[in-house]
């Protein structure tokens, strides 16, 4: 009896391992990858080259942009699915073509009125009116963006700006309402507002969603999955940086699980499209730089990192270009997640001295911002707006060859030969540290929710009532100064400061560098062609790190400029740390 239990157990365990090795084991998908991931330089393009097709009705003439970055840092193209909330395809149960919806271009009957972007209001129709052409004729805007992008090898994303602030604007923003939104004004953010909402406060009501309506938030996630399912993007980018409010005053606290669930919800969609392609889809968004003032705003920053919500975070303003960003503060967040980190910034700068002979946006500004953000720890650059001439460094230098010059068409070229060394320049920071750049104290012309506080203009306090180190303005300079002039990288560096309304008070200025005084008395000066001065300071003591710039007044009687209350007082404009590279 024995011997058969004995026969019978043997044959069981060979049959249990015959039957073991017959059932097939799973192996686990190997995804296509991302082309150029990860990416040195995301280049966002809210494609209003669309302007050009009607001139030919040549979809080549949509994609000149694309060609003219070949060659460049530039690994990735986000591009907007439409303008302000609408899109550039119709038949969406999210969305319609852009501008469908007006029958009246002109009610004021002046055509050649300011719109946005200095454009015309007969500008802004051509705009559909070249978008319904594209329609029209069979094509598919985002489909040729696309197809063009496989074919120079450069990776494309869909880009929604997740609350433009444009359709704000009474006076020349009207025309981005869309249907639903003037049908269901009870899905914005509606009336009152408070300062900062995009310029809402001028007219007190807000045209922007409220995301603390699940409407909202269902309509942007179906058009995520709808982008993914009629589009080959490579992912996905949600820029929450256009614009960074998204709840009313005094339910922001309350929403940010609401908007973390959200932000969930997104990456599902992002991850079953991937599945159901079989290759990486990624999800990037734009976010503000203060990761502290975008809790206040409802954001979560670093849950969102810690979790992998999305890919890849870009830490970019709404403004111009600015230099406090969180970087160092994101990347540690990402330390467990393999989330990217970017600085980003646009093309557009505060405003700054005059240099290499530009005037307006000079790029040592981004230069700066962009070393700073390296050496923080990000894995490259966001660029914003740099498709427009207007938010490049100017004026340009006349008889400068231009590139990405539309097909056929006597319309000039947009990008310069120092604009492209630019976009290389931008993609390495072994490059950044070898080329000027400008570090600087960014200005309140400019400044909205989700940035940091603006620390000029500032009026000049009295070191005799009490002012003293904490007055002092403070710019990272992320770079070895003392290695950089020992070694011959660094020729000098230089401290410039605009102040107005000082003419009889200049001599009780006093400025100090790091807690070192610096005489102001022998600086030289410079000026722009607006008649602006700046004093500046040769080898200032200016270190690798935070450097603070104390700009006061000595003693306590109040300045003869201000001789009644609502008199100028002396006012320091602008602070500036050059550093200036070779021989």
């Amino acid at each position: 009896m024995n011997r058969w239990r004995k026969c019978l157990l043997i044959l069981s365990s060979v049959l249990l391992t015959v039957a073991a090795c017959q059932v097939p084991q799973e192996t686990e998908t190997v995804l296509k990858p991302t082309p150029n991931w990860p990416p040195r330089i995301i280049y966002n393009t809210d494609g209003n080259w669309a302007f050009n097709y009607l001139a030919n009705r040549d979809p080549s003439d949509l994609t000149v942009i694309l060609d003219a970055l070949q060659g460049t840092a530039v690994d990735i193209v986000t591009v907007l699915v439409g303008i302000d909330d609408d899109l550039s395809w119709r038949g969406s149960p999210h969305g319609q073509l852009w501008g469908d919806n007006i029958e009246d271009w002109d009610p004021d009957d002046d055509t050649a009125v300011a719109s946005v972007g200095g454009m015309s209001m007969s500008d802004v129709e051509r705009l559909h009116r070249n978008l319904a052409a594209v329609v029209d004729d069979g094509h598919d805007l985002l489909k040729i963006y696309i197809d063009r992008a496989r074919e120079l090898n450069l990776g494309m994303f869909a880009s929604f700006r997740m609350n433009d602030a444009h359709v704000n604007l009474e006076d020349r923003g009207w025309y981005g309402r869309s249907a639903r939104k003037l049908e269901r004004t009870d899905l914005l953010l509606g009336h009152p507002v408070w300062w900062g909402a995009g310029q809402a406060d001028r007219w007190n009501f807000s045209w922007q969603w409220n995301y603390a309506r699940k409407e909202v938030r269902d309509r942007f996630l179906g058009l995520f999955d709808e982008v993914l399912t009629r589009y080959d993007f490579d992912g996905l980018e949600l820029d929450f940086g256009r614009g960074g409010l998204l709840f009313r005053t005094g339910e922001r606290f309350r929403n940010i699980p609401t908007l973390t669930g959200f932000m969930r919800n997104a990456r599902e969609i992002v991850r079953r499209k991937q599945s159901e392609k079989s290759r990486e889809l990624k999800l990037i968004a734009r976010v503000p730089v203060s990761i502290d003032a975008a809790l206040e705003l409802g954001f979560d920053l670093e849950t969102w990192i810690r979790e992998g919500l999305v890919d890849a975070v870009i830490l970019g303003s709404p403004s111009y270009c600015v230099q406090r960003i969180d970087i160092e503060r994101a990347v540690a967040a990402a330390s467990g997640s393999g989330v990217l980190v970017y600085t980003g910034f646009d093309s557009s700068t505060h405003a700054a001295s005059p240099q290499g002979g530009y005037e307006r946006n000079p790029v040592t500004v981004l230069r700066a911002s962009a070393l700073n953000g390296y050496k923080q720890g990000a894995a490259g650059v966001h660029l914003f707006n740099y498709g427009y001439r207007s938010h490049r460094q100017s004026p340009v230098r006349e008889g400068a060859e231009v590139v990405a010059k539309p097909v056929g068409t006597e319309r000039p070229g947009h990008f310069t030969a120092s604009d492209l060394q630019d976009l290389k320049d931008l993609g390495d920071a072994k490059s950044l540290e070898r080329l000027d750049r400008c570090y600087y104290a960014e200005s309140r012309a400019m400044n909205f929710p989700g940035d940091y506080p603006p620390q000029v203009p500032q009026q000049l306090s009295l070191a005799g009532r009490g002012a003293g180190p904490a007055h002092a303005i403070r710019i990272r300079v992320d770079d070895d100064i003392a290695a950089g002039r020992a070694d011959g990288r660094i020729r000098k560096t230089e401290l410039r400061l605009r102040l107005t309304h000082v003419e009889k008070s200049l001599g009780r200025v006093r400025c100090e560098v790091n807690g070192e005084g610096v005489d102001l008395a022998s600086a030289g000066r410079i000026r722009n062609r607006k008649g602006e001065e700046w004093l500046v300071v040769e080898n200032p003591p200016v270190k690798g790190g935070v450097n603070t710039v104390l700009v006061v007044l000595e003693g306590k009687k109040t300045p003869e400029e201000h001789t009644y209350r609502r008199a100028p007082w002396p006012t320091l404009e602008s602070c500036e740390i050059i550093v200036r590279t070779g021989s």
